[in-house]
């Protein structure tokens, strides 16, 4: 008698212990699939769009037949513009993208000495950056980086201003860039990222003259610093 009440609590005591994993352990698996999986976990391929504010700091010279003229400058104007990115995350800890966005026009102000000119023409450009990103730190949701590429912008067109006819090289430039991912869901994150490009772009014209059209070449070199928001979609 005495071992069949021990085989009964036994029993009650496994059946118990049994109904209690049963109800507790698909909580923990069900809390683990809805937290956001750290981005390094894997390697995938991801999309980025984006807003993206664009600000010059621009310096530069120019000559009139060969010779110098001094305190000429031209300026460009702020933008913004949407951005576009595409990557793959090859390890846990690097990236590789390229990122375009849609071809802003801006004008082209002539300061100091070309302040006489006025807007000097309108041009439109593509870029495109490559570049190569390290992860250093993952903090579950939040995925920091830094990174380096290098940049072409392409010179689609120039019209309009008091130099219509100016024409404007395209140009490469390195890249240095910094930000961070939070993640929203498994696939979904927020991104912010800066990056600084240093551009330095040549130019030449004819000026109109009541006598006779001279020629100008131009030397720009904007230096642009690019702020970007956005959502990324990990596949």
């Amino acid at each position: 008698m005495i071992m069949r009440l021990q085989a009964l609590g036994v029993r009650g005591g496994l059946s118990a212990l049994a109904l209690a994993m049963a109800i507790c352990g698909p909580a923990p698996r069900a809390m683990a699939q809805d937290a956001p999986a750290p981005a390094g976990e894997r390697e995938h391929f991801f999309l980025r769009l984006g807003y993206g504010l664009v600000q010059y700091e621009t310096s530069g010279r120019a000559s009139v037949f060969g010779t110098p003229v001094d305190n000429a400058k031209i300026a460009f104007g702020q933008h913004s513009s949407a951005i576009f990115e595409a990557g793959w995350r090859f390890a846990p800890s690097w990236s590789v993208s390229v990122l375009t966005g849609l071809p802003p026009t801006v004008g082209l102000e002539g300061r100091g000495a070309f302040e006489p000119f006025g807007r000097l023409s309108k041009v439109t450009y593509g870029s495109t950056m490559l570049g190569l990103q390290y992860h250093p730190l993952q903090f579950g949701r939040f995925d920091p980086y830094v990174g380096a590429g290098i940049d072409h912008t392409a010179i689609l067109n120039t019209s309009g201003g008091s130099l219509p006819g100016l024409q404007v090289k395209d140009a490469f430039g390195p890249v240095l860039q910094a930000g961070f991912e939070f993640g929203l869901t498994e696939n979904l994150a927020f991104y912010a990222d800066l990056r600084k490009v240093w551009l330095k772009f040549r130019a030449k014209a004819m000026v109109p003259d009541p006598v006779a059209p001279y020629p100008v070449q131009v030397t720009v070199t904007p230096n642009p610093t690019v702020f970007s928001i956005g959502l990324t979609y990990r596949f």
